[in-house]
């Protein structure tokens, strides 16, 4: 059965302008043109489309959707196994947030106190794939300090500790209408710059290129959003101005007498 761009738009919930855009660049054409002018798409666009949909689910870019949609050996059957495992992967990971939304909500309204390793439990571990790593994952991924001690869950959950502490601190400010830049915040953004330079030779240009990580990268900034939904930006504006007025450039960083 062939159905039109209208009628495929209707039970996709892909609108019209996006489907005529997929044409445009390659990725999803209609089986024909009627006579009438009018795109037809039939099953096997249909299927194409589902493809693009679990790829975009699954956080791929058109770009890289239409490499491997283009491959020669892309096989349709093998594709859906395999977002069959990433998505039930993701249904576990989802599970393990609720708990972690329902201990929280527990937490803060006094029924449960929530241990501090317990606030990132089900986030993803923040990882770095060099091969698609941009410019700035790259440059902070080459300072991550090297270090063959292996730490214990008592470390790890000192290391949340902190962080909460320092980020829960931010928070507090940002509620209250302090700045970027005010000495309160720049103070708070001093200890964590330090706690950085636990994991990464945080210079100048590696502090800043985390800052815009802190932003823009998911798994940052789904930790951040635990502790205030403005904190991602806020500390990443924080940083920068942090690193222009104190840090130095491939140097030991310097900071100026309080």
């Amino acid at each position: 059965m062939a159905y039109t761009v209208k009628k495929i738009s209707k039970f996709s919930g892909v609108t019209v302008r996006t489907l005529h855009f997929y044409e445009e660049i390659g990725l999803l054409k209609p089986a024909y043109y009627g006579e009438n002018g009018y795109r037809y798409y039939e099953e096997k666009e249909l299927l194409q489309l589902q493809q693009i949909m679990f790829f975009k689910e699954l956080g791929f870019t058109l770009k890289q959707i239409q490499k491997v949609l283009g491959r020669s050996d892309f096989d349709q059957l093998t594709a859906l196994h395999s977002h069959r495992r990433a998505l039930t992967q993701e249904k576990v990971k989802i599970g393990q947030l609720i708990k972690t939304i329902d201990k929280t909500i527990k937490h803060l309204t006094g029924n449960i106190k929530m241990k501090d390793k317990e606030i990132f439990k089900g986030f993803s571990e923040i990882k770095f794939n060099p091969k698609t790593a941009s410019e700035v994952e790259i440059l902070v991924l080459d300072n991550l300090k090297k270090s063959d001690e292996k730490h214990d869950e008592a470390f790890h959950e000192k290391i949340n500790k902190r962080a909460s502490k320092i980020y829960s601190k931010i928070s507090s400010l940002i509620d209250k209408g302090f700045e970027p830049s005010s000495k309160e915040v720049q103070l708070l953004i001093k200890e964590h710059h330090a706690f950085s330079e636990q994991f990464h030779n945080a210079d100048k240009k590696v502090y800043i290129a985390l800052s815009q990580l802190y932003e823009e990268k998911s798994e940052f900034k789904k930790q951040l959003d635990f502790f205030h939904p403005k904190l991602a930006k806020f500390i990443a504006e924080a940083m920068v101005i942090f690193a222009e007025n104190n840090l130095k450039l491939f140097k030991k960083n310097i900071y100026p007498s309080d």
